[in-house]
């Protein structure tokens, strides 16, 4: 079983602007000729070749694996159209209600959790295969702060932010040691996955 947060970052260590867009960190998605299907959503990326398996290997680990987010990654997202990454049970940490709007059907995957991320993790785990995707550099770091985060991948990109909202914000772990895993040499991009040990 794993816990594994992914974000695309830059090199100054930012995951999206202050509005929560992406801007070019993105880009590496559709720069090659190489298509990846993303899991349980209507996706296809086109990647360069050196990628391609680093983001199938990716898909494979979402296939049957749950998920955890904020309310801030819900709401951006629109909840993905009622069709979370991976196509597995998505589980929303938040102190609010769902949306009053939202038909039945398409909140059927997502269960909104109202006692902390510990909790939202633990019922991922017994809703998937026990792997579990975290989304949202909060929800990443929280777990990272709870020693509940096995796994880190950087898809880092050679461009400056500036400012807006940081991977590694908060962290406030001092047993937590991250083992290199991978590295991978994209275009346009670099993959990096570390293994989480805890002292």
């Amino acid at each position: 079983m794993t816990v594994s947060a992914s974000f695309c970052m830059s090199l100054d260590g930012f995951v999206a602007r202050p509005d929560n867009s992406v801007g070019p960190l993105f880009d590496w998605y559709d720069n090659g000729d190489v298509e990846v299907p993303m899991v349980g959503y209507p996706i296809t990326f086109r990647v360069a070749a050196a990628s391609a398996g680093y983001l199938r290997a990716q898909m494979d680990f979402a296939r049957d694996s749950a998920f955890v987010c904020g309310r801030r990654v819900f709401d951006y997202t629109g909840g993905w159209g009622g069709n979370p990454p991976g196509g597995g049970r998505a589980f929303v940490v938040t102190h609010r209600e769902p949306p009053a709007d939202w038909p039945a059907e398409r909140l059927a995957p997502f269960t909104f959790v109202h006692d902390g991320v510990a909790s939202a993790i633990s019922q991922a785990k017994a809703a998937g295969d026990g792997n579990v995707g975290v989304s949202g550099p909060n929800i990443a770091q929280q777990c990272l702060n709870l020693g509940l985060l096995d796994e880190v991948r950087i898809d880092l990109v050679p461009v400056f932010v500036g400012e807006g909202v940081r991977y590694f914000d908060n962290i406030q772990n001092e047993k937590a040691e991250l083992e290199r895993v991978e590295v991978v040499e994209g275009e346009g991009v670099t993959h990096l996955r570390y293994r989480v040990r805890y002292r």
